[in-house]
C-alpha cells in the first residue's frame, strides 16, 4: 500500500476528522480491521494562514513545500493538505515538491461534474471564495461557481475563523448560513453547494437541505486519498 503524507493542523478540528474517516473508509473498502499508516505534519495554521491573508502567496509555497519535503523525507509516497484554503497555490506548489499531491479542489469538481449538476454555490474562507482557484477548476469542467455577496462573504469568513475552526457549534450562525444558501438559492439559481472549508461539515450537512445537492469536500478528498493509498506500488 502507499503511504499518505497529510499536511494537518489547518485546522485542527478537520484534521481530526480526516485521521478518521481515512481509517474508516480504508478498512471499508478493503473489509479488514488492519490500520493504514499515515504520516500526519500538523503545521502552524497562524504562519499558514498569515502568508495567505496578507497575499504573501511565495512564501506560502515555501512554507508547504518544505513541510511537504518532511513528509516525502518520512517515507510519504504521495500528499494532500486537509484545508481548502492552501489550494490557492496548488498549482506553484505541485511543481515544487517531489511526490504527488492530490488536490482537494480537482477531486471536489471531479465529483460535482458526475452528479449532472451546473450551478453551485460556495462557502468557505473568503480567500476560498474570491481568489478564483476553484472557479478555475470548475470552468474546466463547465461548471459555475456562484459565492454570495460581499457582506456575506465577509460574514462567513469571520465565523469560520471564530467558531468553527475552534469547534463551536452556534445555533444562531447556522440560522444565517441557512438563510445566505437559501438567498444563493433565490437569487442565482443553485442546484448544490459546495462546503469548500473543511470545518464547516461541523455545521451544515444534506439533512439541513431540500432542493439542493450539498458537496462536503472532505468526505470527497478522503475518498480520492484512500483510492490513492490502496494503488499497488
Amino acid at each position: 500500500m502507499k503511504h499518505l503524507g497529510l499536511i494537518g493542523g489547518v485546522g485542527p478540528e478537520s484534521s481530526i476528522a480526516y485521521y478518521r474517516l481515512i481509517i474508516k473508509r480504508f478498512q471499508e473498502r478493503l473489509n479488514t480491521k488492519d490500520y493504514p499508516e499515515i504520516i500526519i505534519n500538523s503545521i502552524n495554521m497562524t504562519e499558514m494562514l498569515g502568508y495567505v491573508f496578507t497575499n504573501q502567496l511565495g512564501s506560502l509555497v515555501d512554507f508547504l513545500a518544505a513541510r511537504i519535503e518532511i513528509l516525502e523525507k518520512s517515507g510519504a509516497d504521495f500528499a494532500a493538505i486537509a484545508s481548502n484554503t492552501p489550494h490557492i497555490v496548488f498549482d506553484e506548489l505541485r511543481d515544487r515538491v517531489n511526490i504527488p499531491l492530490i488536490s482537494i479542489v480537482e477531486e471536489t469538481c471531479n465529483f460535482i461534474v458526475q452528479k449532472n449538476i451546473k450551478r453551485v454555490g460556495l462557502f468557505g474562507t473568503k480567500s476560498t471564495m474570491t481568489f478564483g482557484f476553484y472557479q478555475k477548476i470548475a470552468e474546466k469542467h463547465g461548471l459555475e461557481i456562484l459565492i454570495p455577496d460581499a457582506p456575506n462573504q465577509d460574514y462567513i469568513h469571520e465565523k469560520y475563523m471564530t467558531e468553527l475552526v475552534l469547534n463551536k457549534i452556534i445555533p444562531e450562525t447556522k440560522k444565517q448560513l441557512l438563510r445566505i444558501v437559501e438567498e444563493l438559492q433565490e437569487t442565482e439559481a443553485i442546484e448544490g453547494l459546495i462546503l469548500g472549508g473543511t470545518e464547516l461539515p461541523l455545521i451544515l450537512s444534506q439533512t439541513d437541505f431540500d432542493g439542493i445537492e450539498i458537496f462536503d469536500t472532505t468526505h470527497i478528498h478522503v475518498e480520492s486519498i484512500v483510492t490513492e493509498m490502496i494503488k499497488q506500488l
